[in-house]
């Protein structure tokens, strides 16, 4: 018996092999005289050196309002709001521009693009009321390089220069500002007035996008990777469900996972705490979502400590630990950034260190870690496991979960390859295993078996 099993797709084929650079969080310390992390520009220098196609910003690019005393640049009447304290954010944004000219010279409009989205170091770094001036000086400094698509709901909520979303080959990025909206009459956390984004425009931009890969981006994250230290209870909990904590605002995040899962998002991108560590979790309906927390761009790094939330499955982090030296407790931290590969077929996420030395990009080092995130095409062509067992007419494979993806999958037979194939529609499909995204299915045959005759083709088809 010769046996023929293949896998088919109705699309055609879609880009060559291009990558992104995804980082969050490129702040200095407190007693900054810059606002931007000492190792931002030898970082520049690395990612230019990669080449990639754009940059995605998770927030948090300066430090804003987050000074202390110990900083030249801190008011000394405690006024962050007036006019000079504008004047001293525009410099901030001025001197990040700069510090990442490798990758994008911002005076003469070249090089690889960089789409940034807010932090709450660009709105207002205590939690309280958003600091207008620092909302502007954002605005004034990146709005004219990012797409005017954001929601638009009335003069007072036309969000365009701080929500954008973008589609580059076979990605869409997605990308809501979470402290555009603040209501000063919530009190669930400390961080009382930011617990709302455009959740109709997100699902909407998802939805309406063919594109096989889909990311969704904001700063803060939405699901808790990183456990509670002792003292910092509060700090990570909340830093960490941007939502809140109460039951009504969990069952705004499980709507808001189930939305965005179901449109066919496959990473959450964020930042917010200082360190990488990549987590997955499942929605109410099956679709599994990465969280890569990237937050790790040069700004004070905190430890990674163990102790997700229930139904969070971490996967990776950078290896931040404390130290300690007598009686000085420290991080020793990794600062980075990821890298996305992106083919046909998956993406593949690679994870950047650098090893410092000092600030030259000339005496510094990189390790990659062994680690790798894989996202495998919402249209990636459905893989064959053989043996293929002729007795049973048994076979399985391997797709993307259907409930991301939108495709169906329909098995197709034919017993000499000049005829037409004709469609199993009895055959069986029975999921197996579930892994990320990524589906094993045992498919049985239809009709008498074994299967006789001397030749058999078989073929999966998705559409």
């Amino acid at each position: 018996m010769t046996l023929l099993v293949m896998a088919a797709a109705n699309i055609a084929s879609a880009q060559n092999s291009w990558s992104f650079v995804m980082v969050g969080d490129t702040r200095d310390a407190n007693n900054t005289t810059n606002g931007m992390s000492p190792y931002l520009n030898t970082m520049a220098q690395k990612i230019a050196s990669l080449n990639p196609q754009l940059v995605i910003v998770a927030g948090d690019l300066c430090n804003g309002n987050c000074l202390d005393t110990n900083s030249s640049l801190c008011p000394t009447n405690g006024d962050f709001s007036s006019d000079a304290m504008k004047k001293v954010y525009a410099q901030f944004f001025v001197n990040w521009k700069t510090a990442m000219q490798p990758v994008f010279d911002y005076t003469t409009h070249t090089g690889i693009p960089i789409y940034p989205v807010r932090g709450n170091h660009e709105s207002n770094d205590t939690g309280q009321a958003p600091i207008e001036v620092l909302k502007w000086a954002y605005y004034e400094a990146f709005s004219a390089y990012l797409p005017t698509n954001g929601p638009t709901n009335g003069p007072t909520n036309d969000q365009r220069g701080f929500s954008w979303s973008l589609t580059t080959n076979n990605v869409t990025f997605v990308a809501a500002d979470q402290y555009f909206n603040f209501d000063p009459g919530s009190t669930n956390t400390p961080w009382s007035g930011y617990h709302y984004l455009d959740q109709d425009w997100v699902t909407q931009q998802l939805r309406q996008a063919t594109s096989p890969y889909k990311i969704f981006v904001s700063h803060e994250p939405i699901f808790q990777a990183i456990g509670n230290g002792t003292g910092e209870a509060a700090v990570n909990e909340d830093a960490q469900h941007f939502f809140g904590t109460n039951a009504a605002a969990i069952q705004t995040r499980a709507n808001f996972w189930n939305e965005i899962g179901d449109a066919g998002a496959q990473i959450y991108l964020c930042g917010h705490l200082h360190l990488e560590v990549i987590a997955s979790t499942t929605n109410d309906h099956g679709h599994t979502i990465i969280q890569l927390l990237a937050g790790n761009g040069g700004a004070p790094p905190q430890n990674y400590i163990p102790g997700p939330e229930s139904g969070v499955t971490p996967l990776y982090n950078n290896g931040n630990v404390l130290v300690t030296n007598g009686s000085i407790v420290s991080v020793a931290g990794n600062i980075g950034f990821a890298l996305a590969t992106v083919t046909d077929e998956k993406m593949t996420i690679q994870y950047y260190s650098l090893n410092p030395t000092n600030t030259s990009p000339t005496t510094n080092s990189w390790t990659v870690a062994a680690y790798v995130t894989q996202i495998a095409s919402a249209r990636a062509r459905p893989t064959i496991n053989l043996p293929f067992d002729p007795s049973t007419g048994t076979f399985s494979y391997t797709r993307s979960d259907p409930a991301g993806t939108g495709l169906s999958y329909q098995i197709e037979k034919v017993t000499d390859l000049m005829s037409t194939w004709s469609v199993d529609a009895a055959a069986t499909q029975t999921v197996t295993a579930t892994t990320g995204n990524i589906q094993t299915v045992q498919v049985t045959l239809s009709g008498p078996k074994p299967l006789t005759g001397p030749k058999h083709f078989i073929r999966i088809v998705a559409q």
